[in-house]
């Protein structure tokens, strides 16, 4: 596997997992998280979102040897708008997918993995990522078992109610080092 910058030409990759994810997680009976609409399409918001955060420098995307994408993730040292500000710098976790037709492959893991990297490059010791809390915290304890803690939980106000997140944290600094 290898991971690569990504950049606009790059959006319709974004969209697409997130077609397949929809349809994962509606096939499961999880509507609340990301709806029951593809994200491709006549979704422009979704796609203009990903547009802007193609031209922050911070997209990865991991490929198998022969370019197949398998997931894919933002990076960036500003934190989302609905989180409390880190009392330092940090590296947040804008966003990460992976491709439903390769789970179970620990492309996750792989993308975290150069998310420390970059971060102990850049001299940041603070990384956070925040996520869907619903369905019992189950995406919660997926982060946790990549080493971040739980940090606070927080509500986004949506046209339908309310989204539950969580919002985790890692220090590199606390990590063992045969990690």
């Amino acid at each position: 596997m290898q991971i690569r910058l990504g950049g606009r030409a790059d959006v319709p990759l974004f969209l697409a997992f997130g077609d397949e994810a929809v349809a994962w997680m509606n096939a499961r009976g999880n509507t609340q998280q990301w709806g029951t609409e593809p994200w491709s399409g006549e979704n422009s918001t979704r796609e203009a979102g990903f547009l802007e955060r193609a031209d922050t420098g911070g997209m990865r995307i991991l490929e198998d040897e022969d370019g197949t994408p398998l997931g894919a993730m933002v990076i960036t040292e500003e934190r989302q708008p609905y989180v409390p500000d880190a009392e330092e710098r940090e590296l947040y976790v804008n966003f990460l997918i992976t491709s439903r037709k390769h789970a179970g492959r620990g492309i996750g893991q792989v993308l975290f993995e150069r998310a420390k990297q970059e971060a102990a490059e850049r001299g940041i010791d603070l990384m956070r990522v925040d996520c869907w809390a619903g369905e019992g915290g189950s995406l919660v304890r997926v982060y946790e078992r990549y080493g971040f803690t739980r940090v606070q939980e927080f509500t986004v106000p949506t046209r339908g109610g309310e989204w539950p997140g969580m919002l985790l944290a890692l220090r590199l600094s606390e990590l063992d080092p045969k990690d």
